[in-house]
């Protein structure tokens, strides 16, 4: 189990500002091969994030904004 805290946000958030896309993430799953990938992301505005799916049933995405806005 990970603790997420205001200071974890707060170093995700900076680290999206720095980065040339303007966004990060910080992976909550152990490995690439777990059955469930769990992370959070961070989007700092002027970031774009292209419509997509998944055609496998299986796979699926759930946002869930923690702070900021959506548009």
């Amino acid at each position: 189990m990970k603790h997420i805290d205001e200071k974890v946000l707060q170093e995700l958030q900076k680290r999206a500002a720095d980065s040339a896309r303007k966004r990060t993430n910080l992976n909550l799953h152990q490995t690439l091969e777990d059955p469930v990938q769990r992370f959070l992301n961070a989007i700092e505005p002027g970031s774009y994030v292209r419509p997509h799916r998944h055609n496998t049933p299986l796979r699926w995405e759930l946002f869930v904004a923690l702070s900021g806005r959506t548009a």
